[in-house]
């Protein structure tokens, strides 16, 4: 895991624009300790029409993502969609900060696609949002975000990142997942979004 999260936070360092308001935690040594799931790779999917492999990629912390094909479209973007365990509680006021490795293999330069939602969200109905954001992706890897206070407490288990896969048929690479509770003062607004 350390080295994980040293690799990811040094490609960040390499990788992000010098925006002096904006601190990514993940290149501070000090902020990434406050991880509270087990960065890497360790994704489980649900859906039907969902198909996953491990793949080898040396561009991206651990060198490890896993390919999801989705064969068709769902009537509803979270009919199909990647889960991730968050490990440790999470206390009502915290701010709880996502970041993932994301990419669309088969895009054509300069193509996007929509990842609709994804982020932090309650393990169980009514799968409430915790800190969750949707972006758009290319055919080249890229870090998305997304942070926010808990509205409430989450018990150990009770919470675990969520991304939605069948707004439509696509190939998604799932990298490194990473979610980091900040405590209730860290500034928010310092953080990085998409």
């Amino acid at each position: 895991m350390k080295r994980i999260i040293l690799g990811f936070a040094l490609a960040l360092t390499i990788a992000a624009p010098a925006i002096a308001q904006i601190v990514d935690p993940l290149q501070s040594e000090e902020l990434i300790k406050k991880v509270i799931n087990e960065p890497g790779t360790a994704w489980t999917f649900y859906g039907s029409g969902v198909t996953s492999k491990v793949i080898k990629d040396p561009d991206i912390p651990g060198g490890e993502a896993v390919r999801v094909t989705i064969s068709q479209k769902g009537a509803n973007p979270w009919d199909a969609g990647a889960l991730y365990q968050v490990l440790k509680p999470i206390k009502t006021g915290d701010v709880i900060y996502f970041a993932v490795y994301l990419r669309a293999p088969e895009l054509k330069s300069g193509e996007t696609t929509a990842m609709p939602t994804m982020g932090v969200t309650q393990q169980d109905s009514p799968y409430a949002p915790i800190a969750v954001s949707d972006a758009r992706i290319g055919n080249q890897w890229g870090v998305y975000y997304a942070a926010a206070k808990a509205i409430t407490g989450y018990p150990r288990g009770k919470a675990r990142v969520s991304v939605q896969l069948a707004s439509k048929k696509q190939v998604i690479d799932l990298g490194p997942v990473f979610v980091l509770n900040l405590g209730p003062n860290y500034d928010i607004g310092t953080l990085p979004h998409n």
